[in-house]
């Protein structure tokens, strides 16, 4: 009996170890799949770089695009909500109409989102699902600081954040500034610094 119990136990270990293997790979195949089967396309977005202890550095990342008016959403209430998402003449990426169902057309871009619940306008919001962009510590206060210039200096500038879609689920890319991803641009302000 009590050699049993050790069998028992060592078995169970073995699978805990196993399960925590698994769930990160598992995690990671995923988000890398999505990065290579997914349809990139690119939202407006505005950059901010706070701080998180626990976190590092990152980029917080707000887009425009996921509060309008106009997205065809009668305020039903759903868990899910999916996110027809369309590409302008401009090469950037808008959301066309919000349906509480999937599509049925297998070729339709479209992200799975929730709805902020606390909004008091007839704005429909959703939750934003590409709200960080994590980089190298080092470099995301000089991509905050080129981000600050570009904004002061002239409107034409853009900051365009970079996803993959791939079955209603999205994966952050990249940060683009004027077309430069923005890890580029910090390591070349950085390196013009020293």
């Amino acid at each position: 009996m009590h050699k049993q119990f050790k069998y028992l136990l060592a078995g169970v270990v073995v699978l805990g170890i196993a399960v925590q293997f698994a769930i990160p790979i598992r995690m990671i195949t995923h988000r890398e799949a999505i990065l290579r089967k997914g349809v990139r396309v690119c939202f407006e977005a505005a950059a901010v770089d706070p701080f998180d202890v626990f976190r590092g550095r990152y980029v917080e990342i707000r887009l425009t695009e996921f509060t309008r008016r106009d997205l065809g959403y009668d305020g039903t209430p759903s868990a899910w909500l999916y996110a027809m998402v369309e590409t302008n003449a401009l090469g950037v990426a808008q959301i066309a109409n919000v349906a509480v169902t999937p599509p049925s057309q297998q070729d339709t871009v479209y992200l799975r989102v929730k709805e902020e619940r606390y909004s008091y306008s007839s704005n429909v919001r959703l939750k934003n699902p590409f709200n960080r962009f994590y980089m190298p510590e080092k470099y995301a206060p000089v991509a905050e600081e080129i981000y600050r210039e570009m904004s002061a200096r002239s409107s034409t500038n853009s900051v365009l954040l970079a996803v993959r879609i791939y079955c209603g689920e999205g994966v952050v890319e990249d940060l683009l500034v004027n077309g430069t991803p923005m890890l580029k641009a910090a390591q070349q302000r950085l390196a013009e610094k020293q």
